[in-house]
């Protein structure tokens, strides 16, 4: 699998720095990952072809798509129509003033939102998940049958303390500096998360939906008073968590491997 990582790279004319920042990745982790140094997971397949298609798309060259991400958009267009979406219909009257026809496009543009939102909810739920086992590397917690289960049952907000107070205790900047940048990102997911689930979501002509606080506190920190409303957030502003989640997916997998490999020397030194 790991060479078709490399081809994969080379078809895209990538040196191992471009493809490794658009994964969101230090060079040393991906070069370990092509070198088969480090294992070549499924995530780091998804990711690499997430990047092929952003870069066909970019250079308007499709083939550097792999087949199987050509098939899936291809499928993709093909639903939409049947379905009836607007945006995959791309119908537009002559002068551009159909109202009907832009009612059903910012419809479309409401349904889109509410993906992005889901998209934020499962990236969240990911790094939720593998919170649990970074936080068994960086702990050096014995492996036992229920410690995932236990350690799961802690809330997010109380993991990422954990984190922020074991960083403190790594002496070596270059192991730290990880941690910290890791739990500054999940924070930052979190954030954008919490503003998804628990802020009202409305049309929006502008920017196609908006979320609107509703609590007063909010209210009234981010009233306008040149305007009779109060500040509202873009929804598009959610794709910036999503790069940022997906960077932190990939950073916590580096934390658990290097971890795992620093806890297996310890017990062959200490036992």
């Amino acid at each position: 699998m790991k060479e078709d990582l490399a081809n994969l790279r080379k078809e895209m004319r990538l040196t191992q720095q471009q493809m490794a920042d658009a994964l969101g990745m230090a060079l040393r982790a991906y070069q370990s990952i092509e070198s088969g140094e480090s294992e070549y997971r499924f995530i780091h397949r998804l990711a690499a072809e997430r990047v092929a298609l952003m870069i066909a798309a970019d250079r308007k060259e499709p083939m550097l798509a792999p087949s199987s991400v050509r098939d899936d958009a291809i499928e993709l267009v093909r639903v939409g129509r049947l379905t009836g979406a607007p945006v995959f219909q791309k119908a537009r009257t002559d002068d551009g003033n159909d109202k009907a026809a832009s009612a059903e496009y910012q419809a479309a543009g409401f349904r889109a939102a509410y993906g992005t939102v889901g998209e934020v909810v499962l990236l969240a739920s990911a790094i939720d998940s593998q919170l649990n086992h970074v936080l068994i590397q960086l702990l050096h917690l014995v492996e036992s049958p229920m410690l995932e289960a236990v350690i799961a049952t802690l809330d997010t907000v109380r993991k990422i303390e954990m984190l922020k107070e074991r960083s403190t205790f790594i002496a070596q900047t270059r192991w730290q500096k990880p941690v910290r940048m890791y739990v500054e990102k999940v924070e930052r997911v979190y954030k954008w998360r919490n503003i998804a689930c628990h802020t009202p979501m409305i049309p929006d002509e502008k920017h196609g939906a908006v979320f609107v606080p509703t609590a007063a506190a909010k209210l009234l920190k981010g009233l306008q008073l040149n305007e009779p409303v109060a500040k509202r957030v873009p929804y598009s502003e959610l794709e910036a968590a999503i790069k940022i989640g997906e960077s932190a997916l990939a950073e916590g997998m580096s934390l658990i491997e290097n971890f795992q490999k620093v806890n297996i020397e310890r017990k062959k030194r200490f036992g």
